[in-house]
């Protein structure tokens, strides 16, 4: 067997695979003497007639074509294990000679791309040092105060109840009105620690994309952005997005969440982050979960930098 590829955009790549004679005949006399043995003549038991008769009774192209089918398959595995190939979709394929009882084949083959990551634990240190110390200013208690009052109301007429030691005891487990506004308070603190959190997560690895090289398949992208399109779609419409708008921040929102979930994955596995099996809720949603945790643990991983 031998083979040439090319190496195209998109992590995709074009390969030419030749198979002489010697090589496809073992295909083809397989499916031949299946097709012979499986031929039902008036007179004769399944695999008893004449060999000449029998012949003449098989489908010789769809004989072919199997063999073909086979041969390709075949062949294509042994390529992509010595080539270390992952293929991420099904391949393009073309028959282009079949002469003298060889093939050759051309196959467009879309791959999981090669990701060369930039200095990721350098990038985070500097990131993570950006860390902003959070606060909660009192008018933001006061605000949250005010909407817990207005939410106790029965009418929307009504009046709101004063903000008292008895009001406070109404709304949960607290023995006063300073309890309630330490609880407030903590929650709004907890709540602006875990979104600087995620901001820094967020530009960690925006930075980490920066400083790598990844051939982001096209096949990657459109799958996300069709998830989107169905999750997104209706809420930007109702924007007032023309659609040339929702289809560029759609697109360019996806090949994001593809470079993303690329580089976490490969930092995963550089740094040998995979979730253990136990760690990994048994709810009928295996894969999510699995996400959620190897996430978790990349980033734990990026904070320690």
């Amino acid at each position: 067997m031998k083979s040439t590829f090319k190496k195209l955009t998109g992590s995709q790549v074009d390969l030419e695979v030749k198979l002489d004679q010697k090589e496809f005949l073992s295909y083809y006399q397989t499916v031949r003497e299946k097709a012979l043995a499986n031929v039902h003549l008036k007179g004769f038991r399944p695999g008893t007639a004449p060999k000449e008769l029998a012949e003449q009774a098989i489908d010789q192209d769809a004989v072919f074509n199997e063999a073909a089918r086979n041969a390709i398959r075949w062949s294509l595995d042994e390529i992509s294990k010595d080539n270390e190939w992952t293929l991420i979709d099904a391949p393009q394929i073309t028959v282009e000679d079949s002469k003298d009882m060889g093939i050759t084949y051309k196959a467009r083959l879309t791959l999981f791309p090669e990701i060369k990551l930039g200095n990721y634990k350098k990038i985070a240190k500097k990131v993570m040092a950006e860390k902003k110390e959070q606060k909660v200013e009192p008018s933001e208690i006061t605000q949250a105060l005010e909407w817990i009052r207005n939410s106790r109301k029965q009418k929307e007429e009504d009046k709101a109840p004063e903000l008292t030691d008895e009001f406070a005891k109404s709304v949960g487990k607290f023995q006063n009105l300073e309890e309630l506004k330490k609880s407030v308070s903590d929650g709004l603190l907890a709540e602006k620690n875990e979104n600087e959190k995620e901001r820094l997560h967020i530009k960690t690895i925006e930075e980490i994309i920066k400083d790598s090289q990844i051939d982001l398949p096209e096949i990657m992208i459109k799958k996300t952005y069709d998830n989107m399109e169905k999750q997104l779609g209706p809420m930007f419409k109702s924007s007032g997005k023309s659609e040339e708008e929702i289809k560029k921040t759609l697109t360019d929102r996806a090949r994001q969440n593809v470079a993303s979930n690329l580089v976490i994955y490969k930092i995963a596995q550089i740094e040998k982050l995979e979730p253990k099996p136990e760690e990994i809720a048994d709810n009928g949603h295996r894969d999510y979960n699995y996400g959620i945790v190897q996430n978790q643990k990349v980033f734990q991983f990026l904070e320690n930098q």
